[in-house]
């Protein structure tokens, strides 16, 4: 039923004023793909896909149950600001991309209403609006009347463009020889060429080099500033934690949250691990079932704090003391018979600082059979942090230290200080000596 419009109430939807440039709004939209196009034929497809879309008053039950239908929305409404930064995030699955698509204005809306204004600058997938036999100059040309520039104002940010991509080197090149990396490279630096007033990134900075994800972060933070509406999808929970300033989680379809980041990555975590509580997140989620081979834990949850020397527990900590951290696991059953754990030691802004598991420092297999596991991990030179509040998120593994079967996000915080005035972030243990020569 592509090009299908359906509302799920007989009332009808309100029309509100019309959003000015950078708002976004979602009022009941719905959107339905067809499960299975292999029968159809050349001139049926021609003819869904150029369908004028039908406007109905509601929609049956019998509509949402269709098998032949898969409803990638459902009832989703909000309203964005001009200058927000939205993270989107949950399952894969879960709509995020048709939402994005829905904005960019590529799809139409089942059911609902979207209103998106202004210039919309998209990166929805690699290689998106690059054409493959063009150059990489064709292509910056060929992108930049598609976002609405006029050909002067690409020619005024040209060598802008090619000088954050990187790629003069291959301008001249037809985009089918570029690597994966290079196809991101130049579609970003197209689309954020000009601020755009609404521009939406769909998890492809995935694919980039360490180097280019810091220009994309720093770029981000320009539009930011230029008052740049963004909407971000990504699985990386440290971005959204550190970029974000509200997110919506999505769940087949259905938006279960809107809010603060924080907030959002919790319930993210909950429903990626749905057999296991994960601390702070509220009553447990009901248990999936185990799946071949696999015990579950129908109801657990991973606690643990930081100890002193002395065996008490701390927040702050002196660069170098000793501590070790004390971890308890509780279920029925903790995933496997046997599985590893890893410790990810993060700064507040959300960056990776050290991670190591049992895998790693070849200890052996956790028993995950046993309704209770403690597990101590000792520093005996402590932190190696001169400053600044750090936290540690505990991930429990499968025997190959791949699988996640359970993450707390937050198992503990701790704010270190040096002993003495010192430059710098890290603590590096050190002994003077010295002798006078004549």
């Amino acid at each position: 039923m592509p090009g299908t419009n359906l509302r799920t109430s007989s009332e009808p939807v309100q029309r509100t004023a019309v959003p000015a440039p950078g708002q976004v709004r979602f009022e009941r939209v719905y959107k339905a793909y067809p499960r299975d196009i292999s029968g159809w034929s050349a001139v049926r497809r021609l003819v869904e896909l150029f369908r004028p879309p039908r406007v109905l008053d509601h929609v049956p039950e019998a509509e949402l149950a269709r098998p032949d239908l898969v409803w990638a929305l459902r009832d989703v409404s909000f309203e964005v600001r001009r200058g927000e930064v939205v993270g989107v995030i949950g399952p894969n699955g879960s709509g995020k991309s048709s939402l994005l698509r829905l904005i960019a204005g590529i799809t139409l809306p089942t059911s609902g209403r979207v209103d998106a204004r202004g210039r919309v600058g998209s990166l929805l997938e690699v290689g998106a609006g690059l054409h493959p036999e063009m150059t990489g100059r064709e292509n910056i040309y060929l992108n930049g009347r598609l976002l609405g520039m006029s050909s002067a104002e690409i020619a005024a940010v040209f060598d802008e463009i090619v000088e954050f991509s990187g790629l003069r080197d291959f301008l001249d090149m037809p985009v089918k020889r570029y690597s994966t990396g290079m196809y991101v490279r130049l579609g970003f630096s197209v689309a954020t060429a000009v601020a755009p007033e609404i521009l939406l990134v769909d998890e492809v900075l995935a694919v980039g080099d360490w180097a280019f994800q810091r220009k994309c972060m720093a770029r981000f933070r320009e539009l930011k500033e230029k008052n740049t509406t963004i909407f971000f999808v990504s699985h990386n929970m440290d971005a959204i934690r550190q970029f974000c300033t509200r997110c919506l989680f999505l769940v087949d379809g259905e938006l279960r949250f809107d809010g603060d980041p924080e907030e959002a990555i919790h319930r993210y975590y909950a429903e990626g691990f749905r057999t296991w509580v994960v601390r702070g997140t509220g009553a447990p989620t009901t248990p999936r079932p185990p799946a071949q081979g696999k015990g579950v834990a129908v109801e657990g949850a991973i606690s643990g704090c930081l100890r002193n020397a002395s065996g008490e527990p701390v927040t702050s900590l002196c660069s170098g003391e000793p501590c070790v951290l004390e971890l308890t696991l509780e279920g029925d059953r903790i995933g496997e018979d046997a599985g590893h754990l890893r410790v990810d030691l993060f700064d507040q802004e959300g960056t990776l600082l050290a991670g190591f598991s049992t895998e790693d420092d070849r200890i052996g297999l956790l028993p995950l059979e046993r309704r209770r596991v403690r597990v101590s991990v000792q520093f005996p030179h402590g932190l190696p942090l001169a400053r600044g509040r750090c936290r540690f998120r505990v991930v429990v593994l499968d025997p190959n230290g791949l699988e996640p079967f359970a993450v707390e996000d937050r198992v503990a915080e701790v704010t270190c200080h040096a002993p003495r005035p010192q430059s710098g972030y890290v603590y590096v243990p050190r002994e003077w000596q010295w002798r006078a020569e004549e």
